[in-house]
């Protein structure tokens, strides 16, 4: 593919995002409401090619999240939560999840399962936190596959905050071939059909907000993987694959205070006595001025990805994060402030878009990202991937 088709690709996914966004809107607070999958958007996707965006092209995907392709990808999903970010969100979880089997299967798997996964449209959900929902360190426990011989294996696993695994077809479930030696090191990927007998979904999913995320627990008892579903060599996720998922939540961040400023704009060009405001203004041009710097982190980050500086692009993607997760939370909040208390209303998009950010904004501990920023800059080195918190596999304390 050219970099003329790579451009008119993009262009054509980004109108079919544009020409879905009035539907995805309409249905985001119904979603929010029963917190609900969104299957008829899902359904939309899948007809438009968007769900295969980080299949490889030579199967029909979009060869996404990959050198090349990682702005295009990083903008889509900007584009998504800005109409709206549970969507977003769950696409993003499904690329990835489909991008990581893209990665890491052999070429029998990438003909066979693979292939047959993206003919189909499949939806993938990935299935990693282990920790259970009191948060508690000692409740915390890494599944083990069960080697029953002949190079065979069988999963018994809990896990928890799987988001869009109500509507999945496949479950990729992380976790570890048994052996001594770090974790990072025994790392493999299962992929588990949901309709498996072994696999029961819990819905414990009563939150805040990202509702629509429907993030069941999956509890897998005793499945026997078939070899063909075993997806990379021990530790091939941190040894070979030099791609994280950092850089789309901070994606997520922005598009969401996207949509905040958007909301904020429409309101006060209705309202003309407070469009008048000198105040008004002033906080509307500090507004859509930190949105700016943080697409611009956002797009910086994503051209060094592109360039094949990973080190480097993962030390730029944390900081995006951290900004974009300021961002949201702070734009949002100002939104009120400039809009006032009747924008607090269920009825209108705000308050759905003030708890989607608070709690996807709880995804990750800022603080324990920054550290390992001012630890780089003390050390004059960084290592994209194994380090505390990153979107790999840290050693548990």
């Amino acid at each position: 593919m050219n970099a003329t088709d790579d451009v008119t690709g993009q262009a054509r996914r980004l109108q079919v995002i544009a020409e879905l966004a009035d539907a995805i809107r309409a249905r985001a607070a119904e979603v929010d409401e029963r917190a609900a999958f969104p299957y008829e958007t899902f359904a939309e996707l899948r007809a438009a090619g968007l769900l295969a965006l980080t299949a490889p092209t030579e199967l029909g995907g979009a060869g996404l999240w990959s050198q090349g392709g990682y702005a295009p990808y990083y903008e889509l999903l900007e584009t998504l939560a800005r109409i709206d970010s549970v969507t977003a969100q769950l696409l993003q979880v499904h690329s990835h999840a489909l991008g990581v089997v893209a990665g890491l299967a052999d070429a029998g798997q990438r003909r066979g399962l693979l292939a047959e996964i993206v003919a189909d449209g499949r939806i993938l959900a990935s299935v990693g936190s282990e920790a259970k929902t009191t948060g508690k360190l000692a409740d915390i426990s890494r599944t083990e596959l069960e080697e029953i011989g002949g190079g065979r294996y069988r999963l018994t696993c809990t896990k928890y905050f799987a988001s869009g695994s109500s509507a999945a077809d496949e479950l990729l479930i992380w976790t570890a071939v048994p052996g001594a030696g770090p974790y990072t090191d025994r790392s493999v990927c299962v992929l588990v059909p949901s309709a498996a007998l072994e696999v029961e979904l819990i819905d414990q999913w009563d939150v805040l907000g990202m509702r629509g995320t429907v993030s069941h627990s999956v509890a897998i008892t005793g499945y026997e993987v078939p070899a063909e579903r075993l997806i990379g060599e021990p530790g091939a996720w941190t040894r070979q694959d030099p791609r994280t998922f950092t850089l789309a939540f901070a994606a997520n961040h922005i598009g969401a205070a996207g949509a905040a400023l958007d909301f904020t704009e429409r309101w006060v060009r209705e309202r003309p006595s407070l469009a008048a405001s000198e105040i008004t203004r002033a906080r509307l041009g500090s507004m859509s001025a930190d949105l700016f710097a943080a697409r611009s982190a956002l797009h910086a980050s994503a051209e060094l990805w592109d360039a094949g500086e990973y080190d480097t692009a993962e030390l730029a993607s944390i900081r995006t994060l951290h900004l974009g997760r300021k961002l949201a939370l702070d734009l949002t909040q100002a939104a009120f402030d400039v809009c006032g208390a009747r924008a607090a209303f269920r009825e209108l998009e705000l308050e759905r878009l003030y708890r989607d950010v608070r709690t996807f904004s709880l995804h990750c501990r800022d603080e324990q990202y920054m550290v390992q920023v001012g630890q780089a800059m003390i050390d004059g080195a960084f290592h994209a991937k194994g380090y505390s918190g990153a979107s790999t596999f840290p050693e548990l304390a």
